[in-house]
């Protein structure tokens, strides 16, 4: 009779702390990021960015996540201004800081790009290379089309 008493009342105290905390634990992080409104993913990463265009600066900052699994063992993202004729006039290069990106674990960056002025959108770059069972040391380079568009890669919340 005691056991059965004392199993109530524990589920009843983890009932009450989950309908308390919302059923999530407190250190838990939301994504996608409140402060990121725009995504690309492909299989294994998925960046979260905002793009403001300053006076003298394009200024292009958000996160890494690792999606699915395997080590990220590289990364790095580019920011490149197209001219009208798909030529591109400027850009900048940031690789991740953080050496191993594992499961779940996410990766600031920050791309300061001065424009050359003749800019009529901005495309990412990016590669990686993943930790996987196969070997091999191929970082395939994948492009996001006009990142700094409002209406471009937004993504519902």
């Amino acid at each position: 009779m005691c056991r059965r008493i004392g199993a109530l009342l524990c589920a009843a105290l983890l009932a009450s702390a989950c309908a308390a905390g919302g059923g999530a634990p407190a250190n838990e992080t939301t994504y996608p990021p409140a402060v990121y409104s725009q995504r690309v993913a492909t299989n294994e990463v998925t960046i979260y960015w905002s793009c403001a265009r300053e006076a003298t600066q394009v200024r292009f900052e958000g996160v890494v996540q690792n999606a699915r699994g395997g080590a990220v063992k590289f990364m790095e993202v580019e920011l490149a201004g197209a001219e009208s004729h798909d030529r591109y006039v400027s850009d900048a290069t940031v690789a991740l800081k953080v050496i191993v990106l594992q499961t779940n674990q996410i990766a600031p960056f920050v791309i300061q790009l001065r424009p050359a002025g003749s800019e009529s959108r901005f495309d990412l770059f990016y590669r990686y290379q993943v930790d996987s069972a196969l070997g091999g040391d191929e970082r395939p380079r994948f492009r996001a089309l006009d990142v700094c568009s409002p209406t471009r890669h937004r993504f519902a919340r």
